[in-house]
């Protein structure tokens, strides 16, 4: 019953999360703005305004190094003996080194739930007690699979940053239309958001799409 109960409540919260990103879809692209928020404790840049405050996943895709040791017994003893020892070391060492060569590639790291600051200049990060600023000028790419509540921005310099949640939808749609103006309302990243809300026109206007047969 409780997970009945938990899987509801998420079910609940994706929806309206989704719900969320199509109005402002709607409203973006109808020709609106964002809402800024009232002030807070936060000390910004100049002319910078806050949009929205929420908590959401976050990860960097990176590589790193990772140390390992390497066995190197002195076997003594018959040759079997040795042989099998040798080959025992060979072994080992081959698979601390693949160990480290999965650990080293690059992939996504340093997940966790934080809360992210949306403004007109970036998006603010706190991760671990750390407030990482992700300026919007810096990105060069912003791709999304919102039907997975994901979306992530490339950058100039440092590393790509996924964003993903019940909020990441209506992040995506705020951001892109913060960095590339109207047009981003355009972008292949956000055309499931842009069907549904053709879709939920038609359905009020009572529209009846043309038989492609």
């Amino acid at each position: 019953m409780n997970r009945r109960k938990e899987s509801a409540a998420l079910e609940a919260v994706l929806s309206d999360g989704w719900s969320s990103a199509c109005r402002l879809y709607e409203h973006l692209a109808g020709g609106g703005r964002l809402v800024a928020l009232p002030p807070t404790g936060m000390r910004l840049g100049q002319d910078e305004t806050i949009f929205s405050d929420t908590v959401l996943g976050y990860a960097r895709f990176y590589g790193t190094s990772v140390q390992y040791r390497e066995s190197n017994h002195f076997w003594f003893g018959s040759t079997g003996f040795v042989l099998a020892g040798m080959a025992g070391d060979a072994i080992a060492n081959s698979s601390a080194r693949s160990r480290a060569q999965a650990m080293a590639a690059a992939q996504w790291r340093d997940q966790a739930q934080v809360r992210m600051i949306l403004s007109n200049q970036r998006l603010l990060g706190d991760y671990q007690g750390n407030l990482l600023s992700f300026w919007h000028n810096g990105v060069v790419e912003l791709t999304a699979d919102l039907t997975q509540w994901s979306f992530i921005l490339r950058y100039q310099e440092g590393n790509p940053l996924m964003l993903h949640g019940p909020a990441a939808p209506w992040y995506a749609v705020a951001v892109a239309w913060l960095i590339f103006g109207p047009q981003g309302m355009q972008l292949p990243a956000l055309a499931p958001i842009s069907a549904a809300v053709a879709q939920r026109s038609r359905a009020i206007t009572g529209e009846v799409l043309p038989d492609q047969s």
